[in-house]
Parts: C-alpha cells; sequence; structure tokens
C-alpha cells in the first residue's frame, strides 16, 4: 500500500476506528491510530490475502497491524537511544473513542495519511523517562 502523507484537516473526524496501544520503558507513549471505513477494510483485505475475515476476527488482524507498524518504531527508537521500551496489547476500540488521558507536558505527534480514498492518522503522545526505562 503506498499511502501519501497528508494534512490531519483533511482527515474525516466522524466515524473513524480506533486502536491504541501504550509503550513504556525508556519511550513512554500512548499510540493512537484512527481510519475510516475504506482504510480499515483495505488494511485488512490486504493482510487476509484478498477479501474480508469474518467480522470476528477483524478486530484481531487491525491488533495485529498496529503492532507491526508500532514494533517496528519503538525498535528503531529503541536502536537510536541505546534503551529498552515494550509495547502493550493493542486494543481495538471501533467506533468508540477511547479516552486518550492528554498529557500537556508530554509532546505531541499527529501524521496522516490517504491511500484512495482512506485515511489513516496516528496521534502519539509521548515523553522519554528521565532514568532510562529501568522500570521494565
Amino acid at each position: 500500500m503506498d499511502l501519501k502523507k497528508t494534512d490531519s484537516n483533511q482527515c474525516a473526524k466522524e466515524k473513524v476506528l480506533t486502536v491504541m496501544i501504550h509503550t513504556r520503558g525508556f519511550f513512554l507513549a500512548n499510540i493512537k491510530c484512527e481510519m475510516d471505513r475504506d482504510m480499515f477494510e483495505q488494511i485488512i483485505s490486504g493482510m487476509y490475502g484478498g477479501g474480508m475475515p469474518p467480522d470476528e476476527e477483524q478486530s484481531l488482524y487491525m491488533n495485529e497491524y498496529m503492532n507491526i507498524v508500532c514494533g517496528r518504531i519503538v525498535s528503531k527508537i529503541n536502536t537510536l537511544t541505546g534503551s529498552v521500551s515494550k509495547l502493550s496489547i493493542p486494543e481495538y476500540f471501533g467506533e468508540h473513542d477511547p479516552d486518550f488521558g492528554r498529557d500537556e507536558q508530554a509532546y505531541h505527534i499527529m501524521l496522516a495519511y490517504r491511500y484512495g480514498r482512506g485515511f489513516l492518522r496516528f496521534i502519539i503522545q509521548f515523553e522519554f523517562q528521565q532514568n532510562g526505562g529501568e522500570d521494565i
């Protein structure tokens, strides 16, 4: 899938599907991934090898997608910083918006992408732990 970076304002704000994952260790983060139904179906269909899995399995595919994407990010951060951070188990919320627990002291990044008619947006709230993440 060839994603194109876009302005977050061009992404829908209603009827989005959400997956969240957290990190612990040196890199402390809440990562929220939002997408529309088109992107959700494109991602899952690609992972499933075409078509769609049964409804009850779709959230499992989305959680695995989040594991793959965020695992690569955390691995890169671990390599660059020489520290250790680990991922939580992703949680699929569907159309329910989870409490992001916004921390005004933390850094915030929003990355938005388009593919065809679909969009994908990552909202990352993060900080680096002062003691180097010794609590893993």
